[in-house]
């Protein structure tokens, strides 16, 4: 039973992770790039507008609704999904459950579907959204919709590593950019976080980033943090470990 429920756990899990069609009579895909990335503008709120393509491939009208399955935002983060009006942040299905589906016409498309992502401070958003046929559930396509604000300065410094490692980051103490150096042994989705000494999050590198094994290095620009200790910690499904960094101005 144990391993009936692990089995189930990780076919989830890649649902969420991957864009997944299972749908035959309609179609929904990124409109230009699902993943962007734009400079970190200091003091601002940054909204981001990612849009998608509906396509009908049946002969006859589907029914449909949007459901956000993960919202795997940064702190002070929103995002919210619209097709022609938008809804509150907090709603996770469009339209409302209480509403009638949304129908699409045979052999018709439209770009009314788009997520906002409200962005303040740097980080990387990631939103995974389900478009499903009402009429039969099984049948759904999914896009991940992915922002990151700032430059993470990832770079895969070798396609081989035997364990899980987190180095001490170099230089420390730094002002204002060192460079945090990472191993996995196996494909594994990391999540890279960097929090002050009170535990409050100040940044986040990666955020439960599908990675293939290896080891990589990120250059972390601290140039909007004040000067302190800070810790930076790595966890994924195999792995967990934090170190402690400070940076002086």
């Amino acid at each position: 039973m144990k391993k009936i429920f692990s089995i189930f756990t990780i076919f989830l899990f890649y649902l969420i992770l991957y864009n997944i069609s299972y749908a035959q009579s309609f179609s929904f895909t990124p409109l230009g790039s699902s993943t962007v990335n734009y400079p970190y503008i200091p003091d601002s709120t940054q909204i981001v507008k990612l849009q998608g393509i509906v396509r009908s491939n049946s002969s006859s009208p589907v029914n449909f609704r949007f459901a956000r399955v993960l919202n795997n935002l940064p702190a002070n983060w929103e995002s919210q999904m619209c097709y022609d009006l938008c809804y509150a942040p907090f709603i996770d299905t469009i339209s409302l459950p209480s509403d009638p589906p949304y129908t699409i016409s045979p052999n018709h498309t439209d770009t009314l579907f788009y997520i906002d992502f409200l962005c303040v401070g740097q980080g990387r958003g990631t939103a995974n959204v389900k478009m499903y046929n009402t009429d039969n559930p099984s049948e759904f396509v999914m896009i991940n919709f992915v922002v990151q604000i700032g430059d993470v300065g990832i770079h895969t410094v070798s396609y081989n590593a035997d364990n899980y490692s987190l180095s001490q980051n170099y230089p420390n103490p730094f002002n204002p950019v060192t460079q945090i150096v990472f191993s996995i042994a196996k494909s594994d989705a990391v999540t890279l976080k960097v929090y002050d000494i009170l535990g409050k999050e100040a940044a986040v590198l990666l955020n439960n980033e599908k990675l293939n094994a290896g080891r990589y290095k990120i250059d972390f620009d601290g140039s909007r943090l004040s000067s302190g200790i800070y810790y930076y910690s790595i966890l994924s499904d195999n792995f967990y470990d934090t170190k402690k960094m400070i940076l002086v101005k």
